[in-house]
């Protein structure tokens, strides 16, 4: 089955885009709840709307509500889903698994989608999943073509990325943001940090300049979709809800271009490229790193090199041009510099509003541009003339079949129209009458019928049965297509009515009480009767644990850490899902860990089984990816230690640093260089009924580590 192409709209114009260009499913995100809280997001009116503008057109609508929800916003959060399931909202995409445990058990017939957010890449984690009711899984970006292969075996439907921007965390795991912006990435605030420069440091000796080491490429795997399709993925998303109607226009019509088996031209590639692009990778899918995956030079729009300035003349920039040059393009010169192209001006000097490549032209552009500077084309007029025109000219219609019967003189025309799914009867008000002078005849008819420009619907076929000696008026004809378009119309949006159900949940009471101590190297752990987890160990042991109890991730274990647990209803979730105890996450203020407490108290009628983690340096980000190897080595990631050898820091421009540490996988995590110690907070956490804490040492030594666990084991008691 061919897979759907789902195309991002993050406003009108782009929605517009995406129809005309052949989409089959569109997502965007309203106000609140959704991962983009900076784009131009629809208002429930409006996407009442849209759902119904698409439906009609046989389109999907999925709406995101992919952040993470605390305690006291899940009653807002659920009135909303239910307000989208009445809309007929085709799926949500979601992040926390406490809107998906409560979605599930209270409104059974309203397809989840489990969010990018969740960093699925296992069969494992999908299986989990599956307990929650989610229908389909859109994976983690870090998935190699061989997991996404794995995962569409579980029978569980996967969507996966293929085009669009990527984040070089693992989606749902950076807290970069969040703590030193306080801009919450997973509440849909992201800063962006990833996108600005650092220096690396080595041993504290600079060893790396200036660059953007946290910055990716652009994912682009279009010309990679027909083995996604045969693989049996059945979703092809284009990322870009804060992108242009020109970059959803080409992104969408090229990928269902390549599913058609055409092959795109050099133009096709050019005209996406300068809609937005980073530089483009294949990216983990096909197992790509170092400068393969990265964009160290810049973190900006690349659009296609159209040439260099060769000269300044007359406070005029000369231009030497490999690529045409429009008026009302947008440039880049340089690294930093850019305008539009209001004048320009060919070699005799005269002004034109084109020239072409291989010619040199000058421009008033800014002054500091120096001789040699490379010109970017990062705005095509023509490209957005090119889809503004097509947009307006494309009427997107559904294909239905007719079929006109009468009976002869004094019965009426009968006409049902159909599609798969639907079927509709409508009978004239007028009955026929003997033809004087010319009968009414299947020509006409069908010429009548076919007049459905400015409709939802054209016709595929027509079949006509009627006697030749009959006549009905041009409008009676007209009014029965038109009021037959209308009821089929009407019956097409039809909504069912929803099935809401009581919440009767009880999770088991936990049998499971232990705290947990992380360290970077097993040789730290202490003889304690706690649990003590090593995920950086080099040894042939547990990737995550020494004693294989805990997991950052769905999977196989008693105790849950990193899901990003910010209320009750998650915690009852995991315990659905078979776990004895999760760790809260960070994103926690005490004032929320303490309605968690006592909602889940209130609710269940016993203490939640929860961890809060009140020491360590903040863990910021996970990657799938090594800045160490790439800036000092080969970036393949092979034989390497280096961040094990030696202790290496990214030093911003705000001078702060975060610490970078990678684990047996050679993934890399960076920490904050803060010291987070909320010891104190024990007496407090207490009293809300939390027995259990955890603790991260990232550098401290045996003496520290026996300071600390002396400290906590003191407010414990």
């Amino acid at each position: 089955m061919r897979p759907e192409i789902l195309a991002p709209v993050g406003n009108r114009e782009a929605l517009e885009a995406a129809i005309a260009a052949g989409c089959d499913a569109v997502y965007f995100g309203l106000p609140v709840f959704g991962a983009r809280a900076y784009a131009k997001n629809f208002s429930l009116e409006e996407t009442e709307e849209i759902i119904k503008k698409c439906h009609l057109l046989n389109i999907k609508v999925y709406i995101t509500m992919n952040t993470v929800i605390f305690e006291d916003e899940m009653e807002e959060a659920y009135a909303l889903a239910k307000r989208l399931h009445e809309m007929d909202v085709d799926a949500l995409i979601i992040q926390d698994l406490g809107l998906l445990h409560l979605l599930h058990h209270r409104l059974p017939d309203l397809v989840l989608h489990a969010s990018t957010q969740l960093s699925v890449s296992k069969p494992n984690m999908i299986e989990k999943l599956k307990q929650l009711g989610v229908q389909r899984v859109v994976l983690a970006r870090e998935c190699t073509m061989d997991e996404i292969r794995a995962c569409v075996e579980t029978g569980m439907e996967i969507e996966v990325f293929i085009h669009g921007a990527i984040c070089i965390c693992y989606s749902g795991q950076c807290y970069f943001s969040s703590v030193r912006y306080d801009r919450s990435g997973n509440r849909g605030m992201c800063a962006q940090p990833c996108r600005m420069p650092y220096t690396l440091y080595q041993d504290n000796a600079l060893v790396g300049k200036e660059l953007y080491y946290l910055s990716p490429k652009d994912l682009s795997l279009i010309d990679q979709v027909k083995e996604l399709e045969e693989m049996g993925v059945i979703s092809l998303k284009i990322e870009g809800r804060m992108k242009s109607a020109a970059y959803v226009y080409e992104s969408v019509m090229q990928t269902k271009s390549v599913l058609d088996n055409k092959f795109r031209s050099k133009q096709d590639i050019e005209d996406l490229m300068v809609t937005f692009n980073r530089g483009y990778t294949k990216g983990h899918a096909y197992k790509m790193s170092g400068y393969d995956l990265m964009n160290p030079q810049s973190c900006n729009h690349q659009g296609i090199n159209i040439g260099k300035v060769i000269g300044k003349r007359n406070g005029r920039l000369v231009l030497q041009l490999k690529h045409e040059l429009n008026q009302n393009d947008g440039i880049r010169i340089g690294k930093d510099l850019g305008c539009h192209v209001n004048y320009l001006y060919d070699k005799k000097d005269k002004l034109t509003s084109h020239i072409p490549a291989g010619s040199v032209c000058e421009i008033k552009g800014p002054k500091q541009a120096k001789v040699g500077d490379t010109i970017l084309k990062t705005t095509s007029v023509l490209v957005n003339e090119k889809v503004e025109k097509r947009i307006k000219e494309t009427n997107r219609q559904i294909q239905l079949n007719a079929s006109i019967v009468c009976d002869g003189v004094g019965s009426p025309l009968i006409c049902k129209i159909y599609d798969r799914n639907i079927k509709v009867e409508v009978i004239s008000k007028d009955v026929a009458s003997q033809a004087q002078n010319r009968a009414l005849d299947e020509v006409t008819i069908k010429k009548q019928f076919n007049k459905t420009k400015d409709s939802f619907a054209s016709f595929a076929s027509i079949n006509v049965d009627i006697p030749s000696n009959i006549f009905f008026t041009i409008s009676s004809i007209n009014e029965l297509r038109r009021n037959a378009l209308e009821m089929f119309k009407s019956k097409k949006l039809k909504k069912r009515p929803i099935k809401e159900i009581d919440y009767v949940y009880k999770p088991p009471v936990s049998k499971t009480d232990r705290n947990i101590y992380e360290v970077m190297t097993p040789d730290k752990k202490m003889d304690t009767k706690d649990l003590w987890v090593c995920e950086m160990d080099q040894s042939k042991g547990n990737i995550t644990s020494l004693k294989g109890d805990v997991l950052p991730h769905l999977g196989k274990t008693q105790i849950i850490d990193g899901m990003n647990v910010t209320n009750s209803w998650a915690i009852a979730a995991l315990l659905e899902m078979g776990y004895q105890q999760v760790v809260l996450s960070d994103e926690n203020k005490l004032e929320n860990i303490s309605n968690i407490m006592n909602s889940f108290k209130e609710r269940y009628g016993f203490d939640a089984p929860v961890l809060v983690c009140i020491y360590q340096h903040r863990r910021l980000m996970t990657m799938n990816h090594c800045v160490i190897n790439t800036a000092l080595k080969d970036g393949k990631r092979k034989n390497c230690s280096l961040c094990h050898q030696h202790e290496f820091k990214l030093k911003g421009k705000d001078k702060k640093s975060v610490i970078c540490l990678g684990d047996r996988d050679c993934h890399l995590r960076l920490y904050d260089e803060i010291l987070s110690d909320d010891i104190a907070q024990i007496a407090s956490l207490k009293t809300m009924g939390i027995k259990n804490f955890k603790a991260v040492f990232l550098n401290e030594s045996l003496r520290e580590i026996q300071s600390v666990i002396n400290r906590i084991q003191s407010l414990k008691a």
